[in-house]
């Protein structure tokens, strides 16, 4: 999401690989696009490497890019209303802010100033959420009058603690949520209650690198990480074969591209950790699941009469096949484990899941 000509399109097609229109003037995108995005995993390619499987399958986020916000989004300004509807449907939300300055590329309130833009956006998110709050509020007087039901009420008071927040001009991802918190907050589909990861678009010029210094201070006051990308930049490079574009890379001494390093802080915003299952030479997969995920639940990821029929699973840690080279060398080490139902899933575990079904 963003201001129109902030660069969301041109991102969403450098990492998916997509075609969504790019062009410069506002609302150039109008309907969404999808776009389903494999997460760059060195332990993957190290397992691909050891069991050389005839299918490699990577854990996947799905991307979606939406049309530009303006001020008075809201309240239904430009293409507002659809903007925040498939806002409301997203578990993370990429900001993309404008960090570069090319007059061919029309800025719609005239001139660059990436603080005050993402401001925009963010207002209105809390404009729309302050108006979701209020009509549960006025729901809620209306059933207390003939009932005192003790959810409700506490419910009541968890609404009156976050109002007061958002109308502090502060996003709901930054409130202190009480223990039984998350039931309701996750009912009322607030907008700000999203996690957000910045993305500074920039150019190589002195200003455009001042601009992403004063975007990252602006989003540490708001708990938010951010992401710099040169993302005109990285949508050529993306054009170059695989073995071409590393070489490029190592000679610039650059370790890894933007857009890499904004999915794996996807994950970590998202409070996601991997792991992998090996199907002997057959299949070697990635999966994601969020962070203290018991075994089974991870088990019926994989298939669901893996979790309603779950005896055991075995783990062993792709760092401790590494160090040790094979399956059979781990388990001699002493690090080859059987787990059970309580079995919280790590980031890095190989799973071989026991079920009776």
């Amino acid at each position: 999401m963003g201001l129109p000509n902030s660069g969301k399109s041109l991102l969403y097609n450098t990492v998916t690989g997509g075609s969504a229109a790019v062009a410069n003037y506002p609302f150039c995108t109008i309907e969404p696009h999808v776009g389903v995005v494999p997460i760059p995993d060195e332990r993957l390619a190290f397992l691909a490497e050891l069991y050389h499987p005839k299918i490699l399958t990577p854990a996947t986020l799905e991307v979606v890019d939406i049309a530009g916000l303006v001020r008075g989004a809201s309240q239904g300004e430009g293409l507002g209303n659809q903007f925040l509807a498939h806002i409301r449907e997203a578990s993370l939300l990429w900001h993309v802010v404008r960090c570069f300055d090319r007059p061919e590329v029309a800025h719609v309130y005239g001139e660059v100033d990436p603080c005050r833009d993402a401001e925009i956006v963010e207002t209105e998110l809390l404009l729309k959420d302050a108006e979701t709050i209020e009509r549960r509020w006025q729901t809620l007087q209306k059933r207390l009058r003939s009932s005192a039901d003790d959810r409700e009420q506490r419910e009541v008071e968890l609404l009156r603690c976050v109002q007061q927040h958002v109308a502090m001009g502060k996003p709901v991802w930054t409130f202190p949520k009480p223990d039984g918190s998350h039931p309701f907050l996750r009912d009322w589909h607030l907008l700000t209650d999203k996690p957000v990861v910045y993305v500074a678009n920039f150019d190589d010029s002195p200003r455009a690198r001042q601009w992403v210094e004063e975007l990252r201070l602006w989003a540490q006051r708001r708990q938010a990480s951010v992401v710099a990308i040169a993302v005109a930049w990285e949508a050529e490079l993306m054009q170059l074969p695989a073995a071409e574009r590393m070489e490029f890379l190592q000679a610039l001494g650059i370790e890894e591209m933007g857009i890499v390093r904004l999915l794996h802080e996807s994950v970590r915003a998202l409070g996601l950790v991997t792991f992998f299952t090996v199907v002997g030479r057959r299949e070697v997969r990635a999966w994601l699941v969020p962070k203290g995920t018991l075994a089974p639940e991870a088990a019926g990821k994989i298939h669901s009469d893996f979790e309603r029929g779950f005896v055991a699973v075995e783990v062993m840690s792709v760092e401790d096949l590494r160090q040790y080279g094979s399956e059979d060398a781990v388990r001699r080490a002493g690090r080859c484990r059987r787990e059970g139902r309580s079995y919280k899933v790590a980031d890095g575990d190989i799973l071989n899941v026991r079920s009776a079904l």
